[in-house]
């Protein structure tokens, strides 16, 4: 990979980084319930959005993500019980616990 010609001065270096800096988080309060939530963001606490209640729609949606994730989880987990039972399976013979052989 080809390097920089040149050394980048302290200025060049500075001007790049001029906009690593991190900015305050923007945080709103809800209308109802007057906890502190992101902004464009139902309440996690009361499930407001602005003037609308929108906990009682997405209940059904949640459901649905939360049975999905469940669902994988449990096609995973046999997957891994196969694997641990093939490492128990692997028996080292007397006299060789230090020694690699396959």
């Amino acid at each position: 990979m080809p390097l920089p010609s040149f050394r980048s001065s302290r200025s060049k270096v500075r001007r790049r980084r001029s906009h690593h800096a991190l900015k305050p988080q923007q945080v709103m309060v809800c209308a109802k319930c007057e906890a502190i939530l992101l902004p464009h963001r139902a309440c996690k606490n009361c499930g407001a959005y602005g003037d609308r209640n929108i906990a009682k729609k997405g209940t059904e949606v949640v459901k649905k993500a939360i049975a999905k994730t469940v669902k994988a989880k449990a096609v995973k987990a046999p997957k891994a019980e196969k694997v641990a039972k093939a490492t128990k399976k692997t028996s080292v013979e007397p006299g060789h616990e230090g020694h690699n052989h396959a």
